[in-house]
């Protein structure tokens, strides 16, 4: 189930939105070509469109799916197939993110950055950002040639 935020994010793009107003309005779907399956693919995923049968159809239902019921863990939402795919910019569910990707990483053990870089690009394309967000949030400590990091042994507890 797609979370409100994902949805409006599939959404947000003007091109998107046009597509999938036209899929809206068509009432035995949309044909599906070639021109068409870059648009379609993030609604596909977002669950807002299907494809079968050579035709794009919309799924309205996925808006009242997505506003029944909040996901329990408030990091739910921010995953799909085990990656990240969306950062929040601040506030709990970042500190709870940032707590959560300190885990991977064990207390009191040195790692290059090629580790941290493997062990955070599983997660996120973006593993510079996130490493410096825990860098800056003191959930990893950096040395100073920049060349180690590490876990602290009393890393704060984020939330």
């Amino acid at each position: 189930m797609a979370s409100p935020e994902a949805l409006v994010s599939a959404l947000a793009d003007p091109a998107r939105l046009q597509f999938f107003a036209r899929v809206c309005a068509a009432d035995d779907g949309l044909p599906a070509d070639a021109a068409t399956a870059k648009l379609a693919k993030r609604l596909v995923d977002a669950g807002l469109v299907t494809a079968a049968d050579g035709h794009y159809r919309a799924v309205p239902e996925v808006f009242r799916d997505a506003l029944a019921k909040a996901p329990a863990d408030p990091l739910d939402g921010l995953f799909r197939h085990g990656r990240l795919i969306a950062i929040p910019h601040s506030g709990k569910r970042r500190q709870l993110l940032l707590g959560y990707l300190a885990e991977r990483f064990e207390p009191g053990r040195l790692y290059t950055e090629q580790d941290v870089r493997e062990k955070l690009s599983m997660v996120h394309d973006d593993h510079a950002t996130l490493r410096r967000y825990l860098v800056d949030e003191g959930l990893l400590q950096r040395s100073n040639d920049g060349g180690a990091y590490g876990r602290p042994s009393e890393a704060r507890v984020a939330g």
